[in-house]
């Protein structure tokens, strides 16, 4: 899934120029273009440890390997630096990025590589027998219920996955038969929903009824 950006490289270059050259303030040139002063200080710090490119709006997510996320947050946790400091260094989008993952070492989650796949959101819907269901949701659920990794996987949309394990959470595997099409039985139906049928089957008799009186008039 791609990632928009409000400014695109041209700007944030220019501003970094204008930092640079003109001798005016962050906050200065924030205001300029609609910015907060940090973020261009961000934009400075960027372009003084990875040069221009570092400023370039990335098409998609990027890449990350636990071991590159171990890297970043032992950085952190050494005093190397702040997390907006490191994020510039690393190359990350944001220093919000860094604090999840650090939360996460701290809480002894275990880290994941990361590899975005933008093509399994956009994935038409599968067609699976109530066996396929039943195999996709049990990997899914034995790895974590890592959505983008089944999806990815069995050729499901990312949206599927989640669905069909949300449904068996709930029910088991009896919520993911396709029920589309057949009448419940009275049995499974809630004291509401026997009260709504029966208003309806009263109102439909009521139809038939003013119907053979005006067919009497006639």
């Amino acid at each position: 899934m791609s990632r928009k950006s409000k400014f695109s490289y041209e700007v944030k270059l220019a501003a970094v120029q204008q930092y640079l050259n003109s001798g005016l303030s962050y906050v200065q040139i924030g205001k300029s273009i609609g910015v907060t002063g940090r973020t261009v200080n961000q934009w400075i710090d960027s372009f003084k440890l990875n040069g221009s490119d570092a400023l370039k709006v990335h098409k998609h997510n990027q890449s990350y390997t636990k071991e590159f996320k171990l890297k970043c947050i032992k950085a952190y946790l050494n005093g190397q630096g702040s997390y907006e400091q490191l994020a510039n260094k690393y190359g990350l989008r944001g220093s919000t990025q860094l604090k999840k993952w650090v939360s996460k070492y701290n809480s002894h989650q275990r880290l994941k590589n990361y590899y975005p796949t933008p093509e399994i959101y956009k994935m038409t819907r599968k067609k699976t027998t109530q066996q396929e269901l039943e195999k996709i949701v049990k990997y899914c659920r034995e790895h974590n219920l890592n959505y983008k990794e089944t999806a990815k996987k069995y050729g499901c949309s990312y949206a599927q996955v989640y669905n069909w394990c949300k449904k068996y959470e709930h029910k088991g595997n009896e919520g993911l038969k396709d029920n589309r099409g057949r009448k419940r039985p009275q049995s499974e139906l809630s004291e509401l929903e026997k009260t709504q049928l029966q208003v309806k089957e009263l109102q439909r008799q009521l139809k038939i009824s003013q119907r053979e009186n005006i067919l009497l008039k006639k």
